[in-house]
């Protein structure tokens, strides 16, 4: 079969870690790329829970993307796709028009699992620079009210329910220390007593030990049931809360593509090892949209890049030469980092497990590294040097 070309070879739908890393790489190759996104902006998702607890500011976290792609041959569109005619071979916009596309690529990301929570829209999410504000907000305006006290339940144990609480509890501290009278509590509520899963049991115990040091309120084996403005109702009781977050998990960002692409039950996009869609050769997906042979893969930063660098290759070659033999994704997560609060941190490179300072400076090395472009790099460096002298900006923006 051969690839119908347009006027813009590839369209990417979506502008997170895979969308972004693969539209520079086709740029390098000299293909052009036309980047479809909600916002003009990519957002750093891992580094949110900074901005929300004032290690980094907004600006810091997100770039905008024709600033960053300094190429004629980018093109971006701003816009929300609520129709795949593969058949024409063009997205519909909710906006109004269509894009026509030659090759096209999914790479829409995830939103926030709500599993049915009861009273959902009462708690705080984690996904965009908006909601990292908005959280930032409220904690800061329960904490400085007349009360001069606020209760933080973080739902979810994972990485990034994890990575907040800790920070939360830095930034409420050294708001403690600032103002007098004020005061907070923090509780994490988990479904299992397992956090971070493929850790291992000394992971285990570090990040319990961690938890028990930040006099952290740990209720394991719990699944929130309702939320309201003041409390969080799960299956092993009641809890007062004034800000609850909702870190539980997330599920593929699919469904405006529901009737136009094969997915299964959770929403991904099963696709080959190449990333190419099961169905059409046309489309590619990438990040945590995808699942290969029934099995998603780790939805992490790292997964997503290597992804978008094999289906960036694929379609190089595809263009090329449509019989060209393609090269095959294998799922290889290298090591796994989690900040405890600023200086410390646990995890695993390979086989070997690191901790405490040395894990905490490489999370954030490595966190650097990911962040696209050299200015960016540095943006974020000079705010976390910054951090050391002036500590965390307590304003509510």
């Amino acid at each position: 079969m051969g690839f119908a070309m347009s006027k813009h070879s590839v369209v990417i739908i979506g502008g997170g870690f895979a969308g972004v890393f693969a539209a520079h790489t086709l740029l390098q190759r000299g293909i052009t790329v036309t980047l479809v996104s909600q916002t003009n902006h990519f957002t750093f998702t891992p580094l949110l829970h900074e901005v929300a607890t004032g290690s980094l500011i907004a600006h810091d976290a997100t770039f905008e993307y024709e600033g960053f792609f300094h190429s004629k041959s980018f093109h971006f569109v701003r816009g929300r796709v609520v129709h795949i005619d593969r058949q024409a071979k063009e997205i519909e916009l909710e906006e109004g028009g269509r894009v026509a596309y030659g090759i096209l690529v999914v790479a829409t990301g995830s939103v926030t699992n709500e599993y049915a929570i009861k009273g959902v829209e009462h708690a705080y999410v984690l996904k965009s620079i908006e909601d990292a504000v908005e959280l930032k907000r409220a904690m800061l305006a329960r904490a400085q009210d007349l009360k001069r006290h606020v209760s933080v339940t973080v739902v979810g144990g994972g990485p990034t329910g994890l990575e907040l609480i800790f920070d939360i509890d830095r930034m409420l501290k050294a708001l403690k220390r600032r103002a007098r009278g004020s005061d907070y509590d923090l509780r994490l509520v988990h479904a299992t007593d397992v956090f971070c899963r493929g850790g291992g049991e000394r992971i285990q115990a570090y990040i319990g030990r961690a938890l028990k040091r930040a006099r952290i309120e740990v209720v394991c084996g719990a699944y929130a049931q309702a939320i309201t403005p003041s409390q969080v109702h799960t299956s092993v009781g009641s809890f007062h809360s004034d800000v609850t977050i909702l870190c539980a998990g997330v599920r593929p960002q699919t469904d405006a593509f529901r009737g136009d692409l094969a997915l299964d039950k959770q929403g991904h996009i099963p696709v080959h090892s190449s990333m190419q869609s099961v169905e059409d050769p046309h489309v590619f997906a990438i990040g945590d949209v995808v699942t290969i042979g029934n099995q998603p893969p780790p939805k992490l930063a790292q997964t997503a890049v290597r992804q978008a660098a094999i289906a960036a290759h694929n379609i190089g070659c595809l263009l090329k030469d449509k019989n060209a033999i393609l090269t095959n994704y294998k799922p290889n997560v290298i090591g796994v980092l989690f900040s405890l609060g600023y200086g410390d941190g646990v995890g695993t490179i390979g086989s070997v497990m690191v901790k405490g300072v040395f894990a905490w400076y490489l999370w954030r090395t490595v966190y650097l590294f990911k962040t696209p472009g050299l200015w960016n790099k540095l943006r974020v460096a000079f705010s976390w040097t910054m951090d050391l002298f002036q500590g965390r900006n307590l304003t509510e923006l």
